[in-house]
């Protein structure tokens, strides 16, 4: 019988915890601070026991604007308080897609209650459909944690890429609304529709969250731009009633394979917080994951982007880069990701930060 393979990560450091399935080491991610909420207008808090500059969140949200019209928003955080928060949200179509742990929040009233790990009978993505701008309520609660990834696409998008029969003399509003004819069989008032991605779906949403691609390059921008279409295709495939069309989309791995590399990534996310330790080597890590090294490259590559050298890298550099910011020298912060050049973790950390260590040590 095999050894588990958490089990062998313990076996190297027996004080280290091992992560809950599909959990990422948080604290490589960073803290983010009630002020970091300023800048999106009309969000309030309810708790007046925190502060501007308390952290709330440990982890880290993504945005990005792909096309106008057309965003990205992901978040891998824990939650360090229990309080409630409220913003209204613009009018348009919302996928959202819980990849680990818990989604419970409200929008216009109605409740949206996805979960990654849980029974047959749970949901772990959403269609939402919203004809006008509506009140979005989250329930925060200490110690629960999320990975999700949110698509919006606007209604001028869906307008101008012929989701709506179009009227020449309507103003554009949401089309529903202005009496066009839409072709996702959507109603024109707020809907809330579960899906169920497949795993080719799960494994875009892996790669669009865990981007390291820089948004300013067009080819980038391309790259990512064609994943969350596709990702839009499943779903908006999915609302299809008619006989004969099918919502189907071949999956690069079955589930199995999917899970496998959640396993595999978990696995090195165990390694990440022991930096003394030495990581697995490639080969090794095949042989206890039952493929070979090119097949085993593959699948992580297949399942979030990139390579499993690179993430290693990447989480090694965020990492050091939140140490710094608590205070960590430079030359500890490089041993932390890895180097033993001082020089050649600052150019690293420069390539992906876009700033030196130093920068962030002369914040402090």
């Amino acid at each position: 019988m095999k050894p588990d393979l958490l089990d062998t990560a313990k076996s190297a450091n027996p004080s280290a915890m091992p992560l809950p399935e599909g959990k990422r080491p948080w604290k490589a991610l960073g803290m983010l601070r009630r002020l970091d909420f300023n800048s999106t207008p009309g969000y309030y808090f309810d708790s007046s026991l925190v502060r501007d500059n308390d952290p709330v969140l440990e982890g880290c949200m993504r945005m990005m604007q792909l096309q106008p019209g057309l965003s990205i928003h992901g978040t891998e955080v824990v939650d360090l308080h229990s309080m409630r928060s409220r913003v209204n949200i613009k009018a348009g179509l919302r996928i959202v897609i819980a990849l680990s742990g818990e989604i419970d929040v409200r929008i216009g009233g109605q409740r949206v209650h996805l979960h990654a790990e849980g029974t047959s009978s749970q949901i772990n993505a959403a269609i939402i459909n919203m004809p006008e701008d509506a009140l979005f309520e989250r329930q925060w609660q200490r110690g629960k944690w999320e990975r999700k990834l949110a698509l919006y696409v606007s209604p001028d998008w869906l307008l101008n890429n012929g989701w709506f029969n179009d009227d020449p003399q309507v103003s554009v509003a949401w089309p529903a609304k202005a009496g066009r004819v839409s072709r996702l069989s959507l109603p024109d008032t707020l809907c809330i529709l579960p899906w169920t991605p497949s795993s080719h779906a799960l494994a875009l949403a892996e790669q669009l969250l865990c981007h390291q691609e820089d948004s300013e390059d067009d080819l980038s921008r391309l790259r990512l731009t064609s994943r969350a279409l596709e990702l839009l295709y499943e779903a908006l495939a999915s609302l299809r009633t008619h006989e004969g069309q099918t919502a189907g989309t071949k999956s690069s791995l079955r589930q199995r394979d999917q899970d496998r590399m959640l396993k595999l990534r978990n696995f090195i996310d165990a390694e990440i917080q022991q930096p003394s330790v030495q990581p697995m080597q490639i080969e090794e890590l095949g042989k206890r994951f039952g493929l070979s090294v090119s097949g085993l490259q593959r699948q992580f590559r297949s399942a979030f982007g990139t390579s499993i050298s690179e993430y290693r890298r990447l989480m090694r550099l965020h990492q050091a880069h939140t140490a710094l910011k608590q205070g960590m020298s430079i030359s500890q912060a490089a041993y932390l990701a890895g180097y033993t050049s001082t020089s050649n973790f600052a150019t690293a950390f420069r390539r992906q930060f876009g700033m030196s260590p130093k920068c962030i040590s002369l914040r402090l």
